[in-house]
């Protein structure tokens, strides 16, 4: 077996995060962590980051026999779902779409209020997920992810408030990784 164990990956070490800026910030260019205005997200829920990706496929068949003779890729969709646990300014704003909030009083008497938007609008931002297994890190950089899902929220004593985010990925996007498989190939 031509196999290496070696190049399995399980991802999710504590050094694992999701960071959003601002449309046009510059992303990384090392594996290390962006810097401002990027800004962690926090915990995620145990099901991490699902990254999918899909194509439309047209095909082409003959006429004698309806045999499929050619295909051709027509477009491409890259979804990315995150759990968010953590209930901050950061997390409501991408599940909401509202500004920031305002803060009246100080102290134990400071209260913030968040306006919501009437109707939510489109939600976008620059967008590095950073995967860590052991000594190899990975970073999915994306110069655009636009919200274009949010599940249920749900309040209850019997389980967690979790933000569930679908974002697609918009623009350009790439990989940067130390990984042993990817680096030793230069």
């Amino acid at each position: 077996m031509a196999g290496n164990s070696d190049n399995i990956r399980v991802y999710g070490d504590l050094d694992s995060e999701v960071f959003f800026a601002p449309v046009g910030s510059t992303l990384p260019t090392t594996v290390a962590d962006p810097i401002a205005p990027f800004a962690a997200i926090g915990w995620l829920s145990e099901d991490g980051v699902s990254l999918s990706v899909s194509t439309d496929v047209e095909k082409f068949r003959g006429w004698q026999g309806g045999a499929t003779l050619r295909t051709k890729v027509t477009g491409t969709e890259k979804t990315i779902t995150i759990q968010a646990l953590e209930e901050t300014p950061g997390v409501t704003e991408l599940y909401y779409g509202h500004g920031a909030p305002t803060v009246t009083g100080t102290g134990e008497t400071a209260v913030a209020r968040v306006d919501l938007p009437e109707g939510i609008g489109s939600v976008a931002r620059a967008a590095v997920f950073k995967f860590v297994d052991g000594g190899v890190t990975k970073l999915l950089c994306c110069e655009k992810v636009e919200v274009t899902g949010r599940g249920e929220l749900a309040h209850t004593n019997t389980g967690m408030t979790v933000y569930e985010l679908t974002l697609d990925i918009l623009g350009d996007s790439f990989i940067l990784t130390d990984a042993p498989a990817f680096t030793a190939a230069v």
